[in-house]
This record gives C-alpha cells, sequence and structure tokens, in this order.
C-alpha cells in the first residue's frame, strides 16, 4: 500500500470518528435544550392555566374551562392536563389529540426523549384547590430532535463528500516530492541519473531532495572525469589493429553464431545471430525480411544488425517487422557509421516500447558516444578487448557505473582470469548451449 493511500484512509477514518463524535455531542445537546425548553413552556403556561382554572372552577364552569383549554393548548406542545383536588378526586382532565410528525419510525426506539411533566398547587387563599399537571407531547419534541440531527447530518454528508475529494489531492500535493525522490532513486538503482529534483517546501523532504541531488551530482562528475580520461586513453587504442570476432559458430552457408559466457564461471549471457555477409543501408528490403523471420525462429536472442539500416529508405517497414517480435529479444547494433542519425533515438524508443532489449558492438568509447547511449540504456555492450590493463579498468568501471553488461567480442587476450581482473563480464567462446 502506498503512503498516499494510507494516509487517506487514516484521514478520512479519524474524520468519520470526529464526525460520529461530532454527531453524538449534537444529538445530546439538542435533546437537553429541547426537554429544558418543553419545561420552560410548560412552566409558563401551566401558571397562565392555573389562573384560568381557579376562576372557573371556583363557579363551578367546566365547560367554559373546557373551551379555555382546547382553545390554549389543542395541538401544541401539551399532551394532557389533569387538575386533583386535595383528596384526590379528579377534577378535570383533558387529553389532546397528537398530530401526525414527519419523523422516521426508528427515531423514538434509537433516542429515548422522556415525559416532561410540570406541576403547581392551585390555592383560593388560605383554601387548598387541588394539584394541576402538565404532561408535555412526546412528538413535538422528537419533530424538533429530527430537524436538528437532519440538519446536523445532511452538513456532516457534505463535509465527508468534500473531504473524501480534497483529502486525495492535498495528500497527492504534500507527498509528491517524496515520489519524485522515490523515482530518481530507482533510476539511481538502474545506474541512471535524471534531472535534478526541485527542492520541496517541507523541512525534511527538503533535505532528502538535496542529499539526492548532491549525490547525483557527485556521481555525473566522477562519471564525466571517468568518460573524459577513458577518451583521452582512448585515442591510443586507435592504432592497434582490428581483432576479428571470436568463436563464432557456424549454423548455414548464411548465418553464424557467437556466444558470450560469464568470466564468472560457465553461465550463459548472451546468443547472438550474425550474418556471414553484413548487412548495409543497401541491402534489399527482401532479404532484411527474411532475415528478421529466419531469426525469430532460431533460439538466439540477439540479431545482428548494422546501425546504416537505419538511413535505410525502407527502414519503416522493417521496423514494423521487428515490433513483432516477441519480448525478450535482442537488436545487437554493431556502430558501422561515425554518426547517429537524427532519428536514431526515436527509433530506439520505439523499439524498446515494444518489448525489444538493445545491445551494441564495437563502439567508439567517448564521452560523445556514451552520453549518447545514456538513454537507451543498452543490456549488453560488445567490444574488441586490447592488452591495456589500466584502459579497460576505466572502461569497465564507467561501463558498470551506467549499469552496461561488458563483453569481448574479440581479444587478444586467451586468459580468462585477466579478463574477470580488468572487469570484464563475458567473453565469446565456441561453446554452445
Amino acid at each position: 500500500m502506498s503512503l498516499a493511500k494510507l494516509l487517506n484512509r487514516i484521514i478520512l477514518v479519524l474524520f468519520l470518528i470526529g464526525a460520529a463524535l461530532l454527531f453524538m455531542l449534537e444529538i445530546t445537546t439538542v435533546r437537553q435544550s429541547i426537554l429544558d425548553q418543553m419545561s420552560a413552556n410548560l412552566e409558563t403556561a401551566i401558571t397562565a392555566l392555573g389562573l384560568v382554572l381557579q376562576g372557573t372552577l371556583l363557579n363551578e364552569d367546566k365547560v367554559l374551562a373546557e373551551t379555555i383549554v382546547n382553545a390554549m393548548f389543542d395541538g401544541g406542545f401539551v399532551s394532557a392536563i389533569t387538575l386533583v383536588d386535595p383528596d384526590g378526586q379528579m377534577l378535570f382532565h383533558k387529553v389532546f389529540t397528537s398530530t401526525q410528525q414527519s419523523i422516521p419510525a426508528w427515531l423514538p426506539s434509537l433516542i429515548a426523549m422522556p415525559p416532561v411533566k410540570v406541576e403547581q398547587e392551585l390555592t383560593d387563599g388560605w383554601r387548598m384547590l387541588g394539584t394541576l399537571t402538565l404532561e408535555g407531547h412526546s412528538g413535538y419534541a422528537y419533530q424538533h430532535l429530527w430537524n436538528a440531527v437532519s440538519r446536523t447530518g445532511l452538513a456532516l454528508l457534505g463535509g465527508l463528500i468534500v473531504f473524501s475529494l480534497l483529502i486525495p489531492w492535498i495528500c497527492k500535493r504534500l507527498l509528491r516530492p517524496l515520489t519524485e525522490i522515490n523515482q530518481q532513486l530507482g533510476l539511481i538503482r538502474k545506474r541512471q541519473y535524471g534531472a535534478e529534483l526541485p527542492i520541496p517546501w517541507l523541512k525534511e523532504l527538503k533535505d532528502v531532495a538535496s542529499s539526492v541531488n548532491q549525490l547525483v551530482s557527485e556521481r555525473k562528475r566522477d562519471m564525466l572525469q571517468q568518460r573524459l580520461k577513458i577518451t583521452q586513453l582512448g585515442k591510443q587504442q586507435e592504432a592497434s589493429s582490428h581483432l576479428p570476432l571470436l568463436n563464432l559458430h557456424p549454423v548455414d552457408e548464411e548465418w553464424q553464431q557467437q556466444h558470450f559466457y560469464s568470466t564468472q564461471g560457465d553461465i550463459l549471457l548472451y546468443r547472438r545471430l550474425l550474418p556471414r555477409q553484413p548487412f548495409s543501408g543497401e541491402t534489399p528490403l527482401i532479404k532484411l525480411q527474411q532475415a528478421i523471420t529466419y531469426w525469430l525462429g532460431q533460439e538466439c536472442e540477439g540479431l545482428s544488425l548494422p546501425l546504416s539500416l537505419l538511413s535505410h529508405p525502407q527502414w519503416p517497414q522493417l521496423q514494423n517487422g521487428l515490433i513483432k517480435a516477441p519480448k525478450g529479444r535482442f537488436i545487437d547494433w554493431r556502430w558501422d557509421i561515425t554518426t547517429l542519425p537524427a532519428s536514431a533515438m526515436a527509433t530506439f524508443m520505439a523499439l524498446e516500447g515494444a518489448g525489444l532489449e538493445l545491445a551494441f558492438s564495437g563502439i567508439p568509447i567517448n564521452n560523445e558516444v556514451l552520453n549518447q547511449l545514456d538513454p537507451v540504456y543498452p543490456a549488453f555492450i560488445s567490444l574488441a578487448v586490447t592488452n591495456s590493463p589500466l584502459y579497460w579498468n576505466l572502461v569497465s568501471q564507467s561501463l558498470h557505473g551506467s549499469g552496461y553488461t561488458l563483453l569481448a567480442e574479440a581479444s587478444s587476450i586467451t586468459d580468462i582470469n585477466i579478463l574477470r581482473a580488468w572487469g570484464i563480464d563475458g567473453y565469446a567462446t565456441g561453446a554452445s548451449s
């Protein structure tokens, strides 16, 4: 689970807990307020009613008393009126019919509203007339409670919807620097170095981003120094004679294979298919298409093609055929031109996007060429290894720092231990798998 999702859920759960507690507090407060208000209303009403009943009952006019009481309380917040004399005999009793309340049926069972009653003694000077009791209407109380609960519930529901949309956006904004740092660290693990990270405003993330930027800057500086040194030493290697490819394994009259094994042990690293007659930018399209079909029928992972094919007039058709190759296959580009065509990088990216891996053979080891290969990130680089320990140690360190596997496709060195000591990862051998 990502940190953003975790924070979203934690904040949402905390909001729901807070909303539930706030809702319960609101219900408790409103409930008590309604009960207090009903009690105050009944206190006021019983005083006025006592004066009415006192005058009418002294004159024994119950009809007038009931008429006045109906006019005062019918359909209101009073549910029952009772007047008893000092001996316990009922002098007056009136129950008002309750009006239909627009409340859900579950509300009374969920929230209890205790009955509100008030009593008052009626006297005529020194004579005790009786005890008057007023009971509040529970439906009146529930109606006011439901009005308050529904308003609060709607407000909390609206807040929940707003927070559900706002919280992920806020978390995404806050964690964007952390995501960028994680992506940069992922590139560093692959020996790739992206652009400098923007400095976030959060202090902790600012320190981390600054440290990562410093690490990338120092690594780029070290790689540049290595590559410049390799470029200088490589000028001395240009005078060496071209070494032929080693241990080519014939397949038929037109094709041959080359197998690369690890210098750390008898482990097959890579196999590539090479035409006996190298292709060029003038090779007919039909022959190139036949070569691709033949390669797809073989177990060899790689197919050796010259970079000059990128200038072939029918290259788009050939590229469409290569893109149909299954994942895990390698296009092994042999560097037979001085400079890359303008469309080369777009072609490399398109092939990688289709699931093909890239490898390069016989490339000039200099700063310019290595910088061009950095965005492509080839899996293998095959070179002709000469007897120059310092040079090849620097080359292997530089290529390993970029995450490449260095193979010796041709070499004047026959001792595998020496190749391993120089940092060469694999060598061509005649053994077949």
